[in-house]
This record gives C-alpha cells, sequence and structure tokens, in this order.
C-alpha cells in the first residue's frame, strides 16, 4: 500500500476477508473509504437478518457556462440528502406502516470526463421495510410521479438542488437482497460495493499555487454495531 494526500491506496483483489474490484494495471482503491464501507455494512447487518441494498448515482445540474456548483456545497447538498432521509423521512411510519430506525449509507464523488462533479452512493435498510428500490417517472406536464426509495431520494435531491433539473440514475439491477447470515451475501455485497471506492476520479483540487485542496471525497453514516450498543 502508498499513501496519497491523506489517504491511502490499497493494491489487492482482497481486504479483511472480503473479495473487492481491483486486478494488477486498474485503479486502486482508497481504504478509508473501503474500510468505512465495510464498517456499516456489517453493522446494519449485525441489526438486521435481511438487508435491502441499493446504489445510486447522483448528478448535479447542468453548469451555467463555466459557473460549476463548488465542491463543498455539492458535498453538503449529498450530505443534506442522507441526513434528510434518516432524521426525517425514514421516522416516518410510511414503510410498511412502520419507520425504519437503522439505516446504512455511503457515497463518494468523482470528476472524469465532466466538468461537474458526480456522485455514486449507496444505502442499506430492513428489507420488509423496503422491498424494492422504487422508481420516477416523467409526466407530460415535465413533473414526475415518483415510487418508494428512489422516488423520495429524487424528490429531495430536486429541493437540494435549486439551479434546475439533477438527475438520478438507478436501475433494477442496482438492488440486492442481502442476508446477513449468508457469508456469501455479504462478500458480494462488500464486492459490488468496493468498486465505488477506486481512486480514478477521484480528484485533488488544487489552488493557485498548485498546492492540494483538500475536498472530502467520500463520507457514510456511523452506526453501531449492535453488540455496541449494551
Amino acid at each position: 500500500m502508498s499513501s496519497s494526500l491523506r489517504y491511502t491506496l490499497l493494491e489487492s483483489s482482497d481486504y479483511r476477508g472480503y473479495p473487492v474490484q481491483f486486478r494488477p494495471g486498474q485503479s486502486p482503491l482508497i481504504k478509508e473509504a473501503l474500510d468505512r464501507y465495510i464498517d456499516q455494512m456489517e453493522a446494519i447487518a449485525s441489526h438486521y437478518e435481511d438487508v435491502f441494498l441499493v446504489r445510486f448515482d447522483l448528478h448535479l445540474p447542468k453548469p451555467d457556462g463555466d459557473v460549476l456548483i463548488a465542491s463543498d456545497e455539492a458535498n453538503r447538498r449529498v450530505s443534506n440528502l442522507f441526513s434528510t432521509l434518516r432524521d426525517n423521512k425514514f421516522r416516518q411510519r410510511l414503510w410498511g406502516s412502520q419507520s425504519i430506525k437503522k439505516s446504512a449509507y455511503g457515497w463518494c464523488n468523482e470528476l472524469e470526463r465532466a466538468k461537474q462533479l458526480h456522485y455514486h452512493c449507496w444505502i442499506a435498510v430492513p428489507k420488509g421495510r423496503v422491498e424494492n428500490a422504487g422508481s420516477f417517472r416523467p409526466r407530460a406536464d415535465g413533473s414526475y410521479d415518483t415510487y418508494g426509495l428512489i422516488g423520495m431520494i429524487f424528490s429531495i435531491w430536486q429541493q437540494l438542488n435549486p439551479e434546475g433539473y439533477a438527475h438520478i440514475h438507478c436501475l433494477a439491477a442496482d438492488a440486492k437482497r442481502i442476508k446477513s447470515s449468508n457469508q456469501a451475501d455479504m462478500k458480494e455485497a462488500i464486492r459490488w460495493l468496493s468498486y465505488m471506492t477506486k481512486a480514478r476520479g477521484k480528484v485533488a483540487f488544487e489552488d493557485e499555487n498548485g498546492e492540494p485542496i483538500r475536498v472530502r471525497r467520500f463520507d457514510g453514516s456511523r452506526i453501531q454495531p449492535a453488540e455496541n450498543l449494551g
């Protein structure tokens, strides 16, 4: 492993007993992001036997000319999305007539060919409260019909981006059911999420003097495993 800025780069196809998406010649993984995602998946699995895991991408509104949404502001909006879910929507009895007491999530930002940052995200909730990812569909009048978890995320994301339409990408294949006691399920979940921790595209911004500006590239929930709660 080698260090890049304050992050540690991992070049291994196995980590903490889980398979991860790395092969020689490919982008290394950011160890700190991978640790956060593994810790949070293990924590949510300690609370629920049946977990529903969804991946989705968040895009910011198209820039107005060369005016981009600043990275700190973009990160703040993503954090606000997850806090709105956790502290508001999940506390309501909207999920099989029940609330969602525990959820885990993670995100990372990337900047490759596009000028504006975009985000890869995941969220894990108890299966039974959420049976499928949900969706959103445009109406003829320009509004949207929203369904389930992704529909709710879509609505919140629009509210957080007043500059214009902010796209969300989520396909049916972007959701998995995880049986916590099934080690094969957990290994596949971590392998699946590890792709998001690739260092490629996780840019290091520089100031006018060429010095690195430390911009948060990833974050995630901080729920404690069941055994730590006494």
